[in-house]
């Protein structure tokens, strides 16, 4: 099917948050419901260590199965990027959603540890081959003007799953830890119903249009690692991830020291969530109107400059304040940089783009903590202006990552990029050009 194109770049006006949810297609509205679903019923993940340990399994034993699934997650968004590109973005929702529901309808019926680990890593790896795909859709499904507000649309609905799952989950554990997972195959289940939806009804296709395609041009995560400017943006995404996961590493040890108890760290991160989920909509109807490297080096910026607020405390309130910024810094660059490597890919590469933004954050959340945790022993202030140090870095990274490309475009870049950031139809002939490719994104 032929890729459906956005509007042009600068073709309308930015949409309020109800002209956006009203504009949403659709096709898109099942992706987004279906996702708030999933991750209504996203137990496992978080249940999982309970489950085995309430079953007799060691915390170390335990510890291995939940390891593997994480292994899995890393490795499903990048074959999830690849499966997009090749058969459509429906089927691969569809398929790997199927499948990681049956795995985990036949997980608590193992005994023994190595089938467990098996499974466990199975369904990590199906569970998120999802992600590049129905961000994929939602770039190609929407106006070019309404992707930012789409994306922090979608982030609200994750969100909001995130965040009720696992008070719906403790609940459903009184009565039985097999429910949770026969819960969360029906969840999984339901997203892959309404993406065979889509594909009934031909709007979940990955088949790039001839014109999206330049002959001989390499269809692999290489051609995205030849694009310079993008592993620059992939740059900036490693090293903000690694300081943004500081609050679940760094900072409640330095809670604890400054002499506040497990209740108040608990309303730190009451306090982001609730932010994120009750304003970053009110923040995206502004800052969608800012091009797009200014919205990610802003919010990347106030990110690093949150957590290096750390180090002035040992007050409530400067806690308090110093989540607020970074926070707002989450607010304002997550949904642009969610937006961005979908924007600039190339048709036929938008999958693996998305996937790759993917990858270097999942890899900053894994080094960061352990980073962090042996920095603070050497010094507990080092840990917050080593985050400062990072961001100088992360903000220099995305600001040249994601500056406009000159006259046109290498043959294995992606689409050039407009003055706001936004990218070009794909139908635009590549020119040669002397610097490198333009840019793309991911969360923050």
């Amino acid at each position: 099917m032929t890729e459906q194109k956005s509007a042009a770049p600068g073709g309308g006006p930015h949409p309020s948050v109800m002209q956006a949810l009203r504009g949403i297609p659709g096709p898109i509205r099942l992706v987004l419901v279906g996702m708030l679903v999933n991750r209504l019923g996203n137990f496992l993940q978080i249940f999982l260590i309970l489950y085995l340990t309430a079953k007799g399994f060691s915390a170390t034993e335990a510890g291995l199965a939940l390891g593997a699934y994480g292994a899995g997650s890393v490795a499903g968004v990048l074959m999830g990027g690849s499966a997009s590109d090749r058969i459509g973005y429906a089927w691969t929702i569809a398929g790997s959603m199927a499948l990681a529901g049956l795995g985990t309808l036949i997980l608590p019926h193992f005994d023994v540890l190595p089938p467990i680990i098996v499974v466990s890593a199975l369904i990590g790896l199906l569970a998120q081959m999802y992600r590049p795909a129905s961000a994929a859709l939602l770039v190609e499904r929407t106006p070019e003007d309404h992707h930012v507000m789409v994306f922090a649309v979608y982030r609200m609905a994750f969100n909001l799953g995130t965040t009720v799952g696992p008070l719906l989950g403790a609940l459903l554990i009184s009565h039985s830890y097999n429910v949770i997972f026969y819960l969360e195959a029906a969840a999984q289940l339901v997203f892959a119903v309404f993406a065979l939806t889509l594909v009934r009804s031909g709007g979940g296709s990955a088949q790039p249009s001839a014109d999206d395609s330049t002959p001989g041009q390499s269809r692999s995560y290489t051609a995205v690692l030849r694009d310079t400017r993008y592993v620059l943006f992939l740059l900036a995404l490693f090293l903000n991830a690694v300081v943004y996961i500081q609050h679940t590493s760094a900072l409640p040890l330095q809670v604890k020291a400054d002499g506040h108890g497990v209740g108040f760290y608990s309303a730190l991160l009451s306090l982001n969530a609730v932010m994120v989920i009750c304003l970053e909509l009110l923040f995206t109807k502004y800052v969608q109107q800012l091009p797009g490297r200014i919205a990610v080096a802003l919010g990347v910026g106030l990110v690093g400059v949150g957590m290096n607020l750390y180090v002035a405390g040992p007050s409530m309130a400067m806690y308090v304040v110093a989540t607020i910024v970074w926070t707002s810094g989450e607010m304002i660059g997550t949904p642009t940089a969610s937006a961005w490597p979908g924007r600039v890919a190339p048709g036929q590469l938008r999958g693996r783009y998305i996937a790759a933004a993917a990858f270097p954050m999942q890899i900053g959340y894994a080094i960061g903590p352990v980073l962090g945790v042996a920095v603070w022993q050497a010094s507990s202030a080092s840990v917050w202006w080593l985050s400062g140090v990072l961001t100088v870095g992360a903000v220099a990274a995305a600001w040249v990552g994601m500056r406009d490309p000159r006259a046109g475009k290498p043959a294995d870049a992606g689409p050039a990029v407009g003055p706001s950031g936004s990218a070009e139809p794909a139908t635009r002939a590549a020119e040669p050009t002397g610097g490198g490719a333009p840019a793309a994104e991911n969360t923050l």
